[in-house]
């Protein structure tokens, strides 16, 4: 009798112990698909930073003195870009003002703006870095040459 006792007291415990892993594997695997499945909830700049507002800066230019930058992001996505090229004498490719929406990247740290050619910036706390497509940067001591710093807020 003491034996039948002692084995169902084993098979119990046996049973909860599967039930506690089943449990415990359960609820990370849900744990995991909510984090992969909504990136919004992510740490990013996006839903982090005070991201809107006018940033100013003048950018590189390959054939003119530099690219004097004006963009205005708002919180609906909306933008306005306005960039005059610094030392051309031609009047119609002086300057570009542009209005329309932008886009974030999957990550929420980069955005793409532009119509008539595309920017990519990296946003980040008060300034804007201007980023190749792929999201890499400019390394080295030129990199502080392609930033828009954020003059003020919307």
């Amino acid at each position: 009798m003491k034996s039948i006792i002692i084995l169902l007291a084993l098979v119990c415990l046996i049973s909860c112990k599967d039930q506690e892993k089943t449990a415990e594997s359960n609820s990370l695997e849900s744990s995991t698909e909510e984090i992969s499945t909504k990136p919004g909830n992510a740490h990013n700049s996006r839903n982090s930073l005070d991201w809107d507002g006018v940033y100013e800066g003048v950018l590189p230019c390959e054939d003119c003195e530099g690219i004097e930058t004006s963009i205005r992001l708002k919180k609906n996505l909306d933008y306005v870009l306005s960039q005059h090229y610094l030392g051309r004498t031609e009047a119609e490719e002086n300057n570009l003002n542009e209005t329309g929406k932008f886009e974030w990247n999957k990550q929420g740290n980069t955005i793409s703006l532009g119509e008539q050619q595309k920017l990519y910036f990296q946003v980040s706390e008060n300034y804007l870095l201007q980023v190749f497509k792929d999201e890499s940067k400019v390394m080295g001591d030129s990199a502080i040459k392609y930033r828009l710093t954020k003059t003020n807020n919307l």
